[in-house]
C-alpha cells in the first residue's frame, strides 16, 4: 500500500468536511488498494511558494509526480463545458468553474517551474539540460460521473481520456495495474530517471516548505525570500517520512515524542505550532516551554521566521513564571537576588494556580520541549494551563539528556496528569550528527546509553541513537600545554573551518565553565575573527555574524556545523555526579552536525576517556572501509 505521510484516518476524516468529499474519499480507497508501498501520497494540503491545494499529490521514484484535481459533480449538473470553463447548475444557481484539467495543469506547471531553479533536480547536459529530472504530470477525477453514459459527442474533446478519470476508473474490480497505467497515461514529459533517495527529499524540500529543516546559520539570514538552492547544497534537509507523518497526524490530546538526541523532536513542534497557530486568538494563545535561553531563542527565531505572530508564545519555564508574577501580582517570599528565588517564585506560582488566583485553561495549547529537564511539579502544570475543549499538550523528551535535574525513580507520566499510553511516538534515528560524531558521543557516554530500552508508554526511559547514515571527518582530539596554546590551535583549526566556507554563525565553541572561554576569545579576537558570547538575554542577537561561545548547559537545544569543545580537562566537574557530567559531555558533542573537535591542557577522565574513544573509533572506521 501507498504511504500516506497525513495518515489514512485523518485524509478520510478530511474528506467529509470538504465540498467533494465523498469524491475524494473514492479516490482516496483507489489509491489505497491499486497503489504499491513506494508511492508517496498527499491529500489536500499547500505545497510550493504559494501554498496552493491540489486534491492529490502523488510522487513515485521512478514514474514522477503527478497533480490529480477531483469534482464529486454530477453528470445532470453540466450545463455548458469548454477546455477552458465549466457551468454548474447549483443549489446557488448557474456557477462558473475552471476546467479540473486546467487547475490541475497550474498547481504542477507552478511545481515544476520551482524545482527547475534547483540544479539538484535538474539534467545537467543534453537535450534535457535544465530540465526537470523525474518525469510530471496532471489530470482531473469526475468520481461520479460514468462515461460510457455520456451521449455528448464533444465530450471527449472536452475531457480527454487521457488526463480524465471516471467512476469506471474508480470501481473495486479495477485492476491495480491498469489504474497505475490510467495514471501514468497523464504524463507528457517522460523522461525516465529514477530518483535517489537524496533527490526524492529533494522533491518532497520544494512540495512543502513546512517540514523543512533550516541549520542553525540559515536563522540568521533576515531575508524574506529563500534563495534558490545550489549545487554546493547536496542535502536540503527535511523530516524523513517517518517524522513527517508524525507531525502531521498529531490530533487534540496529550501527546508524547520521545526522541534521540537530533532526530528532530524540535522541528516537529515547530510544525505542529505552526498547523495551531492559524486557530488560536490573542485572548488565548499558544505556549511553548523550554528549560534553557538558547533553546528558547531558537524555537522562537524558527516560527517567526516562518511568519508565526504573537499567537505563539515562546517561553523559558522561569520566564513564564516571572511573567505570571508580574501579571497576576503575586508575592514572592524571598527576595529577588536571594539564591532560592527561583524556587520560591516557581512554589508561588503553583500554588496561586491550585488556589485560582492565576486563571488555568489559559491556552488553546501547550507545548514542551526537553521535558526531560523539568522537574515532576511543574510538568504536573501542564495539563492545567490548557483549553479542556481542545487538551492539546505536545510532550517532547529524551532522559538521556537531561542536564539539569536528578534521575527520575519510578516516574510515570500518569503521575503528573499527562496521558501517555497509546499516545507516545518514538523517533530512534539521530539525522543531526554524522556516524562518525555520534559514534564518539555514545561510546563518551558509556553506561548512559547502554542496555538501553523504550520502556512503557507511560514512562521516562532510556533511547539508545541510531545514525541517520551520513558521514563525516572522524572527530579530534588536540593536547596542549597550556591554556594559550590550546586557544591558539582551537583558533588556527576555526581560521581554517571559515577559509573552507563554514558560516561563523555555524561555529560554535563550548566549555564547562563560562572562564575557560576567556582565552579562545582573546585569540579569535588577535586574528580578526568575530565571536560573541551567548550569555544572559542580551546574547540572544542571532543576526550576529559571529563564531558563538557558551557552555556546555547552555548550548542544549543548539547545533552548529563546527563544534569545539575547549577545556576538556574540567570535564568531570569532581563537584557534580558523575553520570551528569557525562550527560552533559554527551549532549554539548552532539550539537556538531559535521565537524567536531575537543582540546585540552591537563589531565582528566573525560580527557583519557576521549582520546580512547578516538583509538577505537579510527580502527572501526578503517576496518569497515
Amino acid at each position: 500500500m501507498a504511504i500516506f505521510p497525513q495518515g489514512l484516518t485523518n485524509i478520510s476524516q478530511r474528506c467529509r468536511n470538504t465540498e467533494d468529499g465523498g469524491a475524494e474519499r473514492r479516490v482516496l480507497v483507489q489509491l489505497q488498494l491499486c497503489l504499491e508501498d513506494d508511492y508517496l501520497v498527499w491529500h489536500n494540503i499547500p505545497v510550493g511558494t504559494k501554498g496552493r491545494q491540489p486534491d492529490f499529490v502523488i510522487l513515485h521514484p521512478g514514474r514522477g509526480l503527478l497533480v490529480l484535481e477531483v469534482k464529486g459533480w454530477r453528470a445532470g449538473s453540466l450545463r455548458n463545458a469548454t477546455r477552458n470553463d465549466i457551468s454548474l447548475a447549483t443549489q446557488r444557481g448557474l456557477v462558473n468553474c475552471i476546467h479540473p484539467e486546467l487547475q490541475a495543469r497550474g498547481y504542477a506547471t507552478e511545481l515544476v517551474n520551482q524545482m527547475q531553479r534547483d540544479p539538484g533536480l535538474c539534467h545537467a547536459e543534453g537535450r534535457w539540460a535544465n530540465k526537470l529530472i523525474t518525469p510530471y504530470g496532471w489530470g482531473s477525477v469526475l468520481a461520479n460521473i460514468e462515461r460510457k453514459k455520456i451521449t455528448d459527442e464533444a465530450w471527449d474533446e472536452i475531457f480527454a481520456v487521457s488526463r480524465t478519470l471516471t467512476r469506471e476508473d474508480l470501481d473495486e474490480s479495477v485492476d491495480p495495474g491498469a489504474f497505475q497505467d490510467r495514471l501514468w497515461g497523464m504524463f507528457t514529459v517522460n523522461v525516465k530517471h529514477t530518483l535517489t533517495l537524496p533527490q526524492r527529499d529533494r522533491v518532497r524540500w520544494h512540495l512543502f516548505p513546512e517540514i523543512r529543516i533550516q541549520t542553525q546559520a540559515s536563522l540568521l539570514d533576515e531575508a524574506d525570500e529563500t534563495p534558490a538552492p545550489s549545487p554546493a547544497d547536496e542535502l536540503l534537509q527535511v523530516m524523513d517520512l517517518q517524522q513527517e507523518t508524525l507531525a502531521r497526524s498529531l490530533g487534540d490530546g496529550h501527546r508524547v515524542v520521545h526522541g534521540v538526541a537530533g532526530s528532530g523532536k524540535t522541528m516537529l513542534l515547530v510544525y505542529r505550532a505552526m498547523q495551531l497557530a492559524a486557530a488560536a486568538k490573542p485572548e488565548r494563545p499558544i505556549l511553548v516551554l523550554c528549560y534553557n535561553r538558547p533553546l528558547s531563542a531558537r524555537i522562537d527565531a524558527l516560527l517567526r521566521q516562518r511568519g508565526v505572530d504573537e499567537r505563539v508564545q515562546v517561553r523559558t519555564f522561569h520566564s513564564w513564571c516571572e511573567e505570571m508574577v508580574r501579571a497576576y501580582q503575586l508575592a514572592v517570599p524571598v527576595h529577588r537576588q536571594d539564591r532560592n528565588y527561583c524556587d520560591a517564585m516557581v512554589d508561588t506560582v503553583i500554588q496561586a494556580i491550585d488556589h485560582g488566583r492565576v486563571p488555568r485553561a489559559q491556552y488553546c495549547a501547550l507545548m514542551i520541549d526537553e521535558a526531560h529537564d523539568f522537574e515532576d511539579a511543574w510538568l504536573r502544570l501542564a495539563p492545567q494551563l490548557i483549553d479542556p475543549d481542545t487538551r492539546s499538550l505536545l510532550v517532547l523528551y529524551d532522559d538521556a539528556q537531561s542536564i539539569y535535574r536528578k534521575p527520575r525513580r519510578n516516574f510515570s507520566f500518569a503521575s503528573v496528569g499527562i496521558e501517555a499510553r497509546g499516545r507516545t511516538s518514538v523517533l530512534k534515528v539521530n539525522y543531526r550528527n554524522t556516524s562518525e560524531v555520534l559514534a564518539l558521543a555514545t561510546r563518551t557516554a558509556g553506561q548512559l546509553l547502554s542496555g538501553a530500552n523504550p520502556g512503557a508508554d507511560d514512562e521516562i526511559a532510556h533511547l539508545a541513537p541510531m545514525a541517520g547514515g551520513r558521514r563525516g571527518p572522524v572527530p579530534e582530539l588536540m593536547r596542549a600545554r597550556s591554556a594559550r596554546e590550546e586557544a591558539d590551535l582551537i583558533a588556527e583549526r576555526l581560521g581554517d573551518a571559515l577559509a573552507d566556507g563554514v558560516h561563523p554563525s555555524d561555529i560554535g565553541i563550548l566549555a564547562r565553565r563560562h572562564d575557560l572561554l576567556d582565552a579562545v576569545e582573546a585569540a579569535l579576537r588577535e586574528r580578526g575573527i568575530a565571536s560573541q558570547r551567548l550569555k544572559g538575554p542580551q546574547g540572544r542577537a542571532w543576526a550576529a555574524d559571529s563564531i558563538k561561545l557558551t557552555t556546555l548547559h547552555a548550548s542544549k537545544g543548539l547545533e552548529f556545523h563546527t563544534v569545539a569543545i575547549v577545556g576538556l580537562q574540567a570535564v568531570p566537574d569532581a563537584r557534580q555526579a558523575a553520570d551528569e557530567e557525562w550527560r552533559l559531555l554527551y549532549v554539548a558533542m552532539t550539537r556538531a552536525t559535521h565537524r567536531l573537535v575537543l582540546s585540552g591542557c591537563g589531565d582528566s577522565l573525560a580527557v583519557k576517556r576521549v582520546g580512547e574513544a578516538l583509538s577505537q573509533l579510527g580502527q572501526a572506521f578503517q576496518e569497515a572501509a
